[in-house]
């Protein structure tokens, strides 16, 4: 069997410490290098669905439909990142061409006009539909709404919209319904206003009457930002219901499935090797997990394993039922943070000479000592930080499990950073260990 150092190449963009908190939103597509971007960038079951229905509506092939989608997952679940896909593909026909192939084609669709709003940006003197219509340069289109802010109606939005083909993206509302709450415009608030002119987009987008628009929005839930008083609930509330009507709901990733593999694949590794040396690697696992049932210390399929390792390779298949145990975890941002966690261990493995002796990515190779690394558990619960230091690993080699393992290997940490890992649900009566 091949090691992973002798197996696999990962990114340069592993080691590059400066990228572990690059996290793009929407307002940064000028900047960004979109060969680049999709050179990372696995396409997920979700992402296929909004691509192919995005361009559908696009390309007018299916201007009966909605033509609103709503992308829902709990923070951190690739919301933005397939936001960021559907723009740069729209705004870029010749790389369009290369990564659709196989997903769709719009045929002879040219550059389309793309609108961003991130929730983020919080002042808005002309509100979200002034950001809207100056992004296509028609401010004044919607002067009569400015002073003072009113919403525009649906009919209003259909003047705004006609013409060529047009993507809206809407991205993290609850921050700035949040900000927009707390200003006054009459015997109201923004929120309220907003969420009238938001509904009227929507209506206007179904009406028949825009072929060629479509919407894409994010969570309306200020839940899944961990923010958001009872008032600025009730406004999202109010949205995502008017939204329900005809929206079209799209989960970016399925996180109880495989792809969480393709997605660390595709995101970290330059060159994997050949299915012949996954399947040697599967296959010595298979031997070593049937040798431990010979000898009755596990009752576990030999052959279950040989093919969960076969499709998470080169990471060990139990990673990602691990990490779901506290995906939910308050402040955990589920693929962004997995992500930005594997990187750190791959980039440590390949530094630490782990990779040479190793043939795959496990949970135990979390080396929780590893600056970064840590900063990210500490993330997920930071209630056993103590924990670390007596039982598991210090920089001086005091902790419990180093001082078993000083009689030679790691198997001692190997376990207890298992154990650790395994315990870091906050949830309501979660597994643990």
């Amino acid at each position: 069997m091949r090691t992973l150092e002798q197996a696999c190449t990962p990114r340069r963009s592993v080691f590059d410490r400066s990228q572990d908190d690059t996290v793009w939103n929407i307002d940064n597509l000028p900047e960004i290098d979109a060969n680049a971007f999709f050179a990372e960038n696995y396409v997920t079951t979700g992402m296929r669905q909004l691509l192919t229905e995005a361009f559908k509506r696009l390309d007018g092939t299916s201007s009966g439909a909605s033509g609103t989608f709503l992308l829902s997952q709990s923070m951190g679940g690739g919301k933005t990142h397939n936001l960021i896909a559907l723009a740069l593909l729209a705004k870029f026909p010749s790389i369009r061409k290369q990564v659709m192939a196989d997903i769709y084609d719009p045929g002879a669709l040219g550059k389309v006009r793309v609108v961003t709003f991130s929730g983020r940006k919080t002042h808005t003197p002309l509100g979200i539909w002034g950001e809207i219509a100056g992004q296509l340069g028609k401010r004044e289109a919607f002067s009569d709404f400015y002073t003072p802010l009113s919403p525009p109606g649906d009919d209003d939005w259909v003047r705004l919209l006609s013409g060529e083909p047009v993507l809206l993206l809407l991205d993290e509302l609850p921050p700035y319904f949040e900000a927009a709450q707390a200003k006054e415009i009459g015997a109201t608030t923004l929120d309220v206003i907003t969420t009238t002119a938001l509904a009227n987009l929507f209506v206007a987008v179904s009406s028949g009457k825009l072929p060629n628009a479509c919407v894409v929005i994010t969570d309306l839930s200020a839940r899944a930002y961990g923010r958001g008083s009872e008032a600025v609930a009730q406004s999202l509330q109010n949205l995502a219901l008017e939204a329900n009507r005809s929206v079209t709901r799209i989960d970016p990733v399925r996180l109880a499935s495989d792809e969480i593999y393709h997605i660390l694949r595709t995101r970290l590794f330059e060159s994997l090797p050949d299915k012949a040396d996954i399947e040697a690697v599967a296959d010595g696992y298979r031997q070593a997990l049937d040798d431990a049932r010979k000898m009755d210390l596990t009752a576990e399929s030999a052959d279950a394993l040989r093919a969960q390792v076969a499709t998470a390779y080169p990471f060990h298949p139990a990673i990602r039922d691990l990490f779901a145990r506290f995906r939910e975890n308050p402040g955990y941002q589920q693929t962004r943070a997995l992500i930005r966690i594997m990187r750190n261990v791959v980039a440590d493995m390949w530094g630490s000479g782990v990779a040479r002796r190793a043939y795959l990515v496990g949970a135990h190779d979390v080396n929780l000592i590893h600056p970064e690394i840590s900063s990210e558990i500490r993330t997920i619960n930071s209630t056993l930080d103590n924990a670390i230091a007596h039982d598991i690993v210090t920089d001086s080699g005091s902790a419990v499990a180093q001082q078993i393992d000083d009689a030679g290997g790691h198997d001692a940490r190997d376990a207890a950073t298992l154990l650790f890992l395994s315990s870091l649900s906050q949830a309501i009566s979660p597994t643990l260990g």
